[in-house]
Protein backbone atom coordinates (compact mmCIF):
# COMPACT_ATOMS: atom_id res chain seq x y z
CA UNK A 1 0.00 0.00 0.00
CA UNK A 2 1.84 3.16 -0.95
CA UNK A 3 -1.38 5.77 -0.33
CA UNK A 4 -3.28 6.20 2.71
CA UNK A 5 -6.99 5.33 1.73
CA UNK A 6 -9.87 7.02 3.35
CA UNK A 7 -12.42 4.58 4.15
CA UNK A 8 -16.30 5.43 5.25
CA UNK A 9 -16.46 2.13 7.07
CA UNK A 10 -15.60 2.01 10.50
CA UNK A 11 -16.17 -1.36 12.05
CA UNK A 12 -13.87 -3.51 9.63
CA UNK A 13 -10.90 -3.77 11.98
CA UNK A 14 -11.05 -6.10 14.85
CA UNK A 15 -10.65 -4.01 18.08
CA UNK A 16 -8.73 -5.90 20.34
CA UNK A 17 -7.86 -9.08 18.60
CA UNK A 18 -4.77 -10.83 19.58
CA UNK A 19 -2.17 -10.07 16.40
CA UNK A 20 -4.92 -7.85 14.54
CA UNK A 21 -4.66 -6.49 11.03
CA UNK A 22 -5.22 -7.96 7.73
CA UNK A 23 -3.68 -10.63 5.47
CA UNK A 24 -0.57 -9.46 3.50
CA UNK A 25 0.63 -10.83 -0.11
CA UNK A 26 3.39 -12.29 1.89
CA UNK A 27 0.89 -14.06 4.35
CA UNK A 28 1.75 -12.39 7.38
CA UNK A 29 -0.73 -9.33 9.08
CA UNK A 30 -0.71 -6.19 8.42
CA UNK A 31 -0.79 -3.55 11.24
CA UNK A 32 -4.90 -2.04 11.37
CA UNK A 33 -3.90 2.02 12.23
CA UNK A 34 -6.91 4.24 12.17
CA UNK A 35 -6.49 7.56 12.06
CA UNK A 36 -9.17 9.99 13.21
CA UNK A 37 -8.94 13.68 11.76
CA UNK A 38 -10.31 16.70 12.28
CA UNK A 39 -10.91 19.46 9.37
CA UNK A 40 -8.28 21.59 8.40
CA UNK A 41 -6.16 19.77 10.90
CA UNK A 42 -2.20 20.03 9.61
CA UNK A 43 -1.28 17.58 12.44
CA UNK A 44 -3.51 15.42 10.38
CA UNK A 45 -2.03 15.75 6.91
CA UNK A 46 1.38 15.35 8.14
CA UNK A 47 0.35 11.81 9.40
CA UNK A 48 -0.99 10.78 6.60
CA UNK A 49 1.59 11.64 4.72
CA UNK A 50 4.39 10.05 7.43
CA UNK A 51 1.88 6.56 7.17
CA UNK A 52 1.50 6.69 3.15
CA UNK A 53 5.68 6.80 3.27
CA UNK A 54 5.90 4.20 5.95
CA UNK A 55 3.30 1.43 3.93
CA UNK A 56 5.86 1.50 1.30
CA UNK A 57 7.75 -0.07 3.54
CA UNK A 58 6.11 -1.65 6.63
CA UNK A 59 2.47 -4.08 6.07
CA UNK A 60 -0.38 -1.71 7.27
CA UNK A 61 -4.03 -1.34 6.60
CA UNK A 62 -5.35 2.78 6.66
CA UNK A 63 -8.58 3.59 7.86
CA UNK A 64 -8.68 7.33 8.08
CA UNK A 65 -11.83 8.13 9.76
CA UNK A 66 -13.50 11.87 10.13
CA UNK A 67 -13.83 13.61 14.15
CA UNK A 68 -17.13 15.02 12.59
CA UNK A 69 -18.98 11.50 12.42
CA UNK A 70 -20.08 9.42 15.37
CA UNK A 71 -17.31 6.64 15.40
CA UNK A 72 -14.56 9.50 14.93
CA UNK A 73 -16.25 11.16 17.93
CA UNK A 74 -16.77 7.90 19.76
CA UNK A 75 -12.99 6.91 19.24
CA UNK A 76 -11.86 10.77 20.51
CA UNK A 77 -13.78 10.12 23.62
CA UNK A 78 -13.11 6.33 24.08
CA UNK A 79 -9.29 7.08 24.07
CA UNK A 80 -9.43 10.66 25.88
CA UNK A 81 -7.54 11.51 22.96
CA UNK A 82 -6.71 15.53 23.49
CA UNK A 83 -6.22 16.53 20.09
CA UNK A 84 -6.20 15.20 16.47
CA UNK A 85 -4.99 13.48 15.27
CA UNK A 86 -6.00 9.90 16.95
CA UNK A 87 -3.67 6.95 15.92
CA UNK A 88 -4.99 3.59 16.95
CA UNK A 89 -2.62 0.23 15.77
CA UNK A 90 -4.75 -2.49 15.95
CA UNK A 91 -7.14 -0.58 17.97
CA UNK A 92 -4.66 -0.08 20.79
CA UNK A 93 -4.23 4.20 21.27
CA UNK A 94 -0.57 4.91 20.11
CA UNK A 95 -0.31 8.60 20.03
CA UNK A 96 -2.57 11.79 19.68
CA UNK A 97 -1.52 15.21 17.93
CA UNK A 98 1.90 15.10 16.21
CA UNK A 99 3.02 11.58 15.24
CA UNK A 100 6.00 10.29 16.69
CA UNK A 101 7.27 8.73 13.41
CA UNK A 102 10.69 7.03 14.68
CA UNK A 103 8.50 5.26 17.39
CA UNK A 104 5.38 4.49 14.99
CA UNK A 105 8.60 2.69 12.81
CA UNK A 106 10.03 0.94 15.69
CA UNK A 107 6.67 -0.37 16.69
CA UNK A 108 6.33 -1.09 12.72
CA UNK A 109 9.38 -3.22 12.62
CA UNK A 110 9.08 -4.57 15.67
CA UNK A 111 5.11 -6.18 14.42
CA UNK A 112 6.94 -7.31 11.32
CA UNK A 113 9.54 -9.19 12.92
CA UNK A 114 7.14 -10.79 15.73
CA UNK A 115 4.30 -11.30 12.87
CA UNK A 116 4.98 -15.01 10.67
CA UNK A 117 5.69 -13.96 6.82
CA UNK A 118 4.11 -17.83 6.08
Amino acid sequence: MSEVETTPSWGRQSRGAAGGGAPTQGGGLAVAVTLVEAPACHLCEDAKSALAVLAKSYPMTVHVVSIGGDPGRALMQEHRAPMSPLILLDGEYFSSGRLPRRKLEKRLAKAQKVRPNE
